[in-house]
């Protein structure tokens, strides 16, 4: 989806501006000849009056037309679901922003490109939306893969990026323009290792697709757990949907709990179905990709009574909520991934009008803001990109939704 605006009178009004930037160009020039000769050298005078012009015009004509902002994420595939709760969540955080008169009177005019949850797509995403439609900012990756690919494009062009979901740790170290306002799972997997040792569950089974959100979580999971107390642990290639052979080895091993570590909800659902299908019925945790409504319609008996550790469902039960049903018909996956892609939208708002259109400026405005009162809470960066003030919580599937069990202390570094 690509929404694009023609403004014939703009563009007049830009022609015209640039005869008469020409027009004052030649006066200038004639006028400092002949009241200071010394200037008559091209090498010193033409360098100053071109810079001083270019100034000028860049500081005119950029203050009309409307303000691009790109968006990255799974709009379709396995992971569409929470990608459609993304874009959704962005386009009513331009919509309010428009109907207030824009950013300094310019609008918002969307950019969004699908990166299937892919490396491959996201790259093209990205170069096509800094090199084609030079955006000034992006909203996105959803998935970690697709933030990871689209990362070095945007460091290298200075471009902004603010993911409201990616939350595998190698984004810590992505780039000094790659933000997050949704937690590591460097955090995440010491409070799930800390929850599952309090409940007494020492022998974790799981199966990990391979892809860059689940392989970081699988390895730093291992690291808060220990890797004694992983009794299964096997990878099986993204968008496998037959999982049958590894479960009935899985019969022949001890273990208490299971943690299905799937890319998609499509993913865990297989899972979880087919693990019931073999008669195993151990407790099963997993984390936000589970965190879906979606799963409760493709598996209710199969994922009924799993844990789910995830951020809280940020803007349920209140006004955002309220006005979201109302503007799209309810989420898709869970309210929480609109809430958190409203925010980031709204946040890079607030930084283009405080700091301008710059990628530098809106980097560093991000970095030393104070907390951003946002739907998900308060927020702000650490000096990674990093954001903090956002906790965790305890869920569960019960008679076909998820509910909150309790909160869960965010474990320090």
């Amino acid at each position: 989806m690509r929404i694009q605006r023609i403004d014939t009178p703009v563009r007049i009004a830009q022609e015209e501006q640039k005869k008469t930037l020409d027009e004052f160009s030649a006066t200038l020039y004639h006028f400092l000849l002949i009241t200071f000769p010394i200037f008559s050298m091209k090498k010193l005078l033409l360098p100053a009056l071109s810079f001083a012009l270019l100034s000028l015009s860049a500081c005119q004509s950029g203050e009309s037309g409307p303000l691009k902002i790109g968006f990255i994420g799974p709009l379709t595939g396995d992971a569409a679901p929470y990608g459609v709760d993304m874009i959704n969540g962005t386009k009513m955080a331009v919509d309010e922003i428009n109907a207030a008169g824009g950013i300094g009177g310019r609008m918002i005019e969307l950019v969004a490109e699908d990166g299937r949850c892919t490396g491959a797509d996201s790259a093209s995403a990205v170069q096509k939306l800094v090199n084609v439609d030079k955006v000034v900012a992006i909203v996105g990756g959803g998935c970690s893969g697709e933030t990871l690919a689209a990362a070095p494009v945007a460091e290298a062009a200075g471009v902004v990026m603010i993911s409201p979901l990616s939350s595998s740790p190698d984004v810590t170290m992505a780039g000094d323009f790659i933000f997050r306002n949704y937690p590591s799972d460097a955090l995440k997997t010491k409070a799930m290792a800390s929850l599952l040792l309090e409940e007494g569950f020492t022998k974790l089974a799981m199966i990990s697709e391979n892809t860059d959100f689940a392989q970081a979580f699988r390895e730093s999971l291992k690291k808060d757990l220990g890797e004694d107390s992983v009794v299964f642990d096997e990878v099986v290639d993204p968008g496998t949907k037959d999982f049958r052979t590894l479960i009935t080895r899985l019969k022949d091993v001890e273990f208490d709990i299971f943690f299905p570590n799937g890319q998609s909800d499509a993913a865990i659902s297989a899972m979880m179905q087919q693990l019931r299908e073999q008669e195993l019925t151990q407790q099963a945790i997993s984390h936000d990709v589970a965190d879906s409504l979606t799963l409760a319609q493709m598996a209710p008996e199969a994922v009924e009574g799993m844990y789910i550790v995830n951020v809280p469902t940020a803007g349920q039960g209140g006004e955002f909520e309220t006005l979201f049903n109302q503007k799209f018909g309810g989420a898709q996956a869970t309210i929480a991934f609109a809430a958190h892609s409203y925010d980031a939208m709204k946040l890079l708002a607030q930084a283009i009008g405080t700091a301008g259109t710059e990628g530098v400026a809106i980097r560093d405005y991000l970095y030393s803001m104070s907390a951003y009162a946002g739907v998900v809470g308060d927020f702000s960066f650490d000096s990674n990109g990093d954001v903090l003030g956002i906790p965790y919580g305890l869920k569960q599937f019960k008679n076909g939704i998820i509910e909150k069990v309790r909160d869960l202390p965010v474990m320090p570094e």
